[in-house]
């Protein structure tokens, strides 16, 4: 049996908008039922946003069509275009209203500008504690002066910089922006991710002890690492 996890789906960041990639060889129940679950995490992340929804070689029936679409208008999400390779699920798509391409490359996301500086109006700014069961989601910076909890959550973009402790779950540069940092004056996370990332607790068990200055999780060679943050 193999240990290789199937990936049933995926979310490209694009500058026109994120791309919804669709595995096209699983079951299509179980391909929506991924997606449900990663938007449901996302928490509105992607609300009333352009999306583009990419089928590969999949043969798109239009009962598929019909359950992904509620999925769709459940989250508020604007299909902007399909591509699929096989013109039965361009014809069924066009049908149905949704404007589609033939092309199954996938777009590049647009590199970073080598200048970080982040303008104001792309950073969110906030003052206080997040307790158990809070959330708090950013399409940009996130700079939080309190601590993160355990049971508590920041998703953001961009960057995420807390002026306190990291307990609960932090992820940074969502969905796939492996450029991102996470920095704070104490950094015991439960969860940490950049872009698609993951790193738990358990994977290094040294965090369990209080750090006395601040630290940098940045991703380095497909891991996520922490060093000790001094500036530039």
């Amino acid at each position: 049996m193999s240990g290789v996890e199937v990936q049933l789906f995926s979310i490209k960041g694009l500058k026109s908008g994120p791309t919804f990639l669709f595995n096209d060889q699983a079951e299509f129940g179980d391909v929506v039922a991924a997606a449900e679950e990663e938007l449901s995490r996302a928490n509105g992340f992607f609300r009333d946003s352009p999306v583009v929804l990419h089928f590969g070689k999949r043969l798109v029936q239009k009962e598929d069509w019909e359950c992904l679409k509620e999925l769709l208008l459940r989250e508020g999400l604007l299909p902007r275009y399909a591509v699929a390779a096989l013109q039965p699920s361009r014809d069924i798509l066009y049908k149905e209203g949704l404007p589609v391409r033939e092309g199954l490359s996938v777009p590049t996301p647009v590199p970073r500008p080598q200048e970080t500086t982040t303008p104001k109006g792309n950073a969110l700014y906030v003052r206080r504690n997040l307790r158990s069961g809070q959330k708090q989601t950013f399409e940009g910076d996130v700079v939080l002066v309190g601590d993160v909890n355990q049971g508590a959550e920041i998703l953001a973009s961009g960057d995420v910089i807390v002026f306190g402790t990291i307990r609960g779950v932090v992820h940074a540069g969502y969905p796939d922006n492996t450029e991102a940092v996470v920095i704070a004056l104490n950094l015991t996370p439960l969860q940490l991710r950049i872009g698609p990332i993951i790193a738990r607790a358990e994977d290094n068990p040294r965090r369990s002890r209080r750090v006395q200055q601040p630290e940098m999780a940045c991703v380095r060679d497909e891991q996520i690492m922490i060093f000790s943050y001094r500036g530039k």
